[in-house]
């Protein structure tokens, strides 16, 4: 079971704002719909100063947060960090459209 200081180092490595842009990627990844391999791609894709290191890091981190079930709890990290000045409105927002789809 992953408890919430671990879930928060996992999102520390990802990046906050990352698993919110990526979240529909890194849930097909964890949901066994995309390879590792797309996943890192897309990543890579999205990011292209990220090296290719990084993104299999975040590939296997956000996995990890879906497997133990705690997106949602992420997401609702993520949201209790809105006055951070490194996330943007734009990702806040994002975030707090996916926390309403959680149950």
């Amino acid at each position: 079971m992953m408890n919430e200081e671990t879930l928060k180092d996992k999102l520390k490595s990802i990046g906050k704002a990352v698993f919110v842009e990526c979240f529909s990627v890194f849930k097909s990844y964890a949901n066994s719909q995309i390879s590792r391999e797309d996943c890192i791609e897309e990543l890579m894709q999205k990011y292209p100063d990220k090296k290719e290191s990084g993104c299999k890091i975040c590939c296997s981190q956000a996995k990890l947060i879906f497997e133990a079930n705690m997106q949602c709890k992420a997401i609702g990290i993520i949201c209790d960090n809105w006055g951070e000045k490194r996330l943007s409105d734009e990702t806040i927002e994002q975030a707090m459209l996916l926390l309403q789809d959680c149950p």
